[in-house]
């Protein structure tokens, strides 16, 4: 931890077990920028998200999640999604009686062709 002393990282891991354990529990902006750069400085180190969470005691998820940008402003929006079948149409060749072929046709495309042809 080049960038960041012991005493740093004991007085940041201090003030996040002064919350106390609690699920969604906010912490002030000050506290959070100052996690979310120590978080930046060990990744540059090559430190895990987990190993960075384990060091000053906030949950991975949490720590991760404030670290890492989102894809985009609409990336956690619901779009409609349309599901269709798999389809693998097979193709066809159709041979007329004096040579002429025809290649590549699906089944109703070669079907047309002979009604035009007969």
């Amino acid at each position: 931890m080049a960038s960041m002393t012991g005493k740093q990282v004991s007085s940041l891991r201090a003030a996040v077990a002064s919350h106390g354990p609690a699920r969604g529990k906010r912490y002030s902006a000050e506290l959070r920028a100052r996690m979310i750069e120590f978080a930046h400085s060990r990744r540059g180190e090559g430190a895990s998200w987990m190993q960075i969470s384990e060091e000053i005691g906030v949950a991975f998820e949490t720590l991760r999640r404030w670290c890492v940008p989102e894809r985009g402003p609409s990336s956690r929006a619901m779009v409609p999604v349309r599901v269709v079948a798999d389809r693998v149409e097979r193709t066809v060749s159709v041979v007329s009686a004096c040579g002429h072929r025809i290649e590549g046709l699906t089944l109703h495309e070669a079907v047309d062709v002979l009604r035009a042809l007969g």
